[in-house]
């Protein structure tokens, strides 16, 4: 303790507001608890405004007792966070009340909750001038203790039937928008593509399952100049992919849907030709449209492509298009979901002279699951060529998909000694 004691006050205060935020979303409690170590320790942690600007809503906390803490912020922003499933909607609404009449102060807002919809239309003020991210997802209600043998089927809430006044709301400094599971009604879409077009200082936009899929999707455009990051999954419609034009646009992620086929490479281009980041998930099962992005974003450095569905006829495409169809500036590629080593052989054989990075997710072994064939040694020659390649870095994980889970395909403890 004594040591701490000669600490300078700037580099206690620093070490004390890591502490507590390393804890999050705990930090107050334990901030409470360093707070009782001494009376020094005390005056910092009450005299250190950036440990009390993140307030995490709980189930088991009293609206007034945020008051001592928004005091101790001394008036810096603060970030506001939703994400225990198991707060009720009546106490979460009464937290973000009590949070609401400093709303000129919050910075960040994070809602991962089973009545996220109700919150936002609710609970979230409609002006919030220094709100920088706003991040709004609709979980399942947590799971009742069901017996193993039992698959429990996730419980999502029925979307309330009121409006989420796009309209009126006025975020004057926001850069993310993140949406997830946040229903847009056909009678919203105007109004939510006017708020984009009001807030074209986004940096970040993610736009996933946001819609109704007979929604009625208006054909028109928003330009977002300052635009670096889009995402785009559960898309039902191709208008939507036709929404934003984005001139300065870095990274693109997006989720095979049929309506892919819909986008053209003159779309493609004409809205996203400056991405140079990109992510295309589940597009083994669309050639036409992994082809048509490719032709669109000829910028394109790094490239991941993201799959689930290599048992497909369509699976061994992906390797072939991009053969076919070079990339002149790819210099990373990211692939879960490779068919076969000596095809991700080929396709780096092909971009030797601009690649510099090399990673393989879910592996194949080269050979259907059924078949009874013993001899790995083109696979196993493959994989000797791509480790020992000086030009590029190689990384490599064996049967581990996208989602962290592992792949169905036989075992094969040779391979992952090799690897």
């Amino acid at each position: 303790m004594s040591y701490f004691q000669c600490l300078p006050p700037e580099l206690l205060s620093y070490i004390l507001e890591l502490t507590c935020l390393a804890d999050a979303p705990s930090q107050t409690q334990t901030a409470a608890v360093l707070g009782r170590v001494s009376k020094l320790w005390r005056q910092m942690i009450y005299s250190t405004p950036a440990i009390w600007t993140s307030f995490y809503v709980s189930k088991d906390k009293d609206p007034r007792s945020l008051e001592a803490p928004l005091l101790r912020s001394g008036g810096m922003p603060f970030d506001v966070h939703v994400v225990d499933n198991e707060t009720r909607l009546k106490a979460a609404r009464e937290q973000l009340n009590a949070l609401a009449e400093h709303s000129a102060r919050w910075r960040n807002v994070e809602i991962s909750h089973p009545e996220a919809f109700t919150l936002l239309g609710k609970a979230v003020p409609l002006f919030l001038p220094e709100l920088q991210s706003l991040a709004v997802q609709t979980t399942s209600y947590p799971l009742s203790d069901t017996p193993m043998y039992l698959y429990a089927i996730p419980d999502y809430p029925a979307t309330p039937n009121f409006p989420l006044g796009w309209k009126n709301r006025m975020y004057a400094s926001l850069l993310c928008l993140d949406l997830c599971d946040i229903e847009l009604r056909p009678q919203e879409t105007e109004d939510f593509l006017g708020f984009l077009e009001a807030h074209s200082t986004l940096e970040k936009l993610s736009l996933r399952n946001v819609w109704e899929v007979d929604a009625y999707i208006p054909s028109r455009t928003v330009v977002l100049p300052h635009l670096k990051e889009l995402q785009l999954r559960g898309i039902p419609s191709s208008e939507i992919l036709r929404w934003i034009t984005a001139p300065n646009l870095q990274h693109l992620v997006v989720e095979k849907s049929s309506q892919l086929r819909y986008w053209t490479p003159v779309d493609i281009k004409s809205n996203y030709a400056t991405a140079t980041n990109v992510t295309l998930i589940r597009f083994s099962t669309a050639p036409d449209a992994l082809l048509n992005v490719l032709h669109g974003l000829h910028l394109a450095s790094e490239v991941k492509l993201v799959s689930r569905d290599l048992r497909s006829r369509h699976s061994f495409c992906t390797e072939s298009i991009l053969i076919e169809h070079k990339l002149p500036l790819l210099t990373s590629l990211h692939i879960h979901g490779v068919a076969s080593l000596p095809r991700l052989k080929a396709v780096v054989e092909a971009y030797k002279e601009t690649l510099t990075e090399v990673k393989a997710h879910c592996l194949d072994l080269g050979l259907p699951e059924e078949s009874i064939l013993k001899d790995y040694g083109e696979r196993d020659e493959a994989l000797a060529w791509l480790k020992g390649q000086t030009t590029f870095k190689f990384d490599i994980e064996h049967s581990s998909d996208a989602f962290g889970g592992r792949y169905r395909c036989h075992k094969d403890q040779r391979c992952q000694e090799k690897m």
